[in-house]
């Protein structure tokens, strides 16, 4: 302790700062003070400088990782990456094509060979899968004309529907969550035009894939996502039954191959299970 009580008693006495006139060594100026307080003002001066050095830094620093408020529309991300995508299957296509014409030119391959057929997807030839309405599909769309039927009771007009799919309905309707309903059914199967109308979109996006829409009149539109390919383009005219597409696994919101189905009225999703049967 008498070490620490020297020290502070030490602290405590008077020092004397002057300034001398070299050449008359007249004394210019002079204050006393105790050396606690010289140590203090010391202190106080150095967090001074630190601080302002601190803030000097920071705002240099700010100026070179200050972002830039750059505001970019979803739909031309959406649009960017399909055509990254697209950019991509093309390069594989042309690799494969430069292959196999190293192998023409150095006499590996007969020149016979159809190097178009390389650009062609062998996974499945949908020019096998029969796409024509069967008899009784016929023999339906003759019964209701137009397919419309009309409810005598109430003097409304109800369309005739038909299931797009046959399978098992594995997401029920969801006025707030899922607006459609998502059918299970065997791979590769034919997608059918659930009314007559026309196709008013016919597309690709990165969130439901492969995308039709049709418009069947009278308020009534049909919305089909996540298929394999698109059977029909834009303005096509529909029938009742007419092959429209092909059950897929394409985009972001899936984890297997099924049909995403909804069914609008008056621009308003409703249960696809309360006008058909799957």
């Amino acid at each position: 302790m008498s070490f620490f009580k020297k020290l502070y008693n030490t602290s405590k006495k008077s020092i004397k700062f002057s300034a001398i006139n070299p050449s008359s060594f007249v004394e210019v100026w002079s204050f006393t003070s105790t050396r606690i307080r010289v140590l203090s003002l010391f202190l106080v001066f150095l967090a001074l400088f630190s601080l302002v050095i601190l803030l000097s830094f920071g705002s240099i620093f700010s100026s070179y990782t200050k972002k830039s408020d750059i505001l970019i529309e979803r739909s031309d991300v959406l649009e960017l990456r399909s055509k990254v995508e697209e950019m991509k299957r093309r390069e594989v296509v042309y690799m494969k094509y430069n292959v196999v014409l190293k192998k023409v030119l150095s006499g590996e391959v007969p020149v016979s060979v159809n190097l178009d057929s390389l650009t062609k997807k062998t996974e499945v030839n949908y020019d096998n899968i029969n796409t024509s309405p069967s008899d009784y599909e016929k023999e339906l769309s003759k019964k209701v004309k137009d397919d419309m039927r009309t409810n005598l009771d109430q003097g409304v007009v109800i369309p005739y529907f038909k299931s797009p799919v046959k399978g098992v309905v594995s997401q029920k309707f969801s006025k707030k969550t899922h607006p459609g309903i998502d059918v299970v059914t065997e791979k590769d199967h034919t997608v059918k035009a659930c009314l007559s109308g026309t196709v008013i979109y016919s597309g690709y996006t990165m969130k439901d894939g492969y995308i039709l829409i049709i418009d069947h009149g009278n308020e009534y539109m049909s919305v089909y996502k996540h298929n394999k390919k698109a059977l029909k383009k834009m303005g096509s005219k529909i029938q009742l039954g007419d092959p429209i597409a092909i059950v897929g696994n394409t985009g972001e919101n899936t984890d297997g191959p099924h049909l995403h189905f909804e069914l609008w009225y008056n621009q308003t999703p409703v249960d696809p299970e309360d006008y058909l049967t799957f």
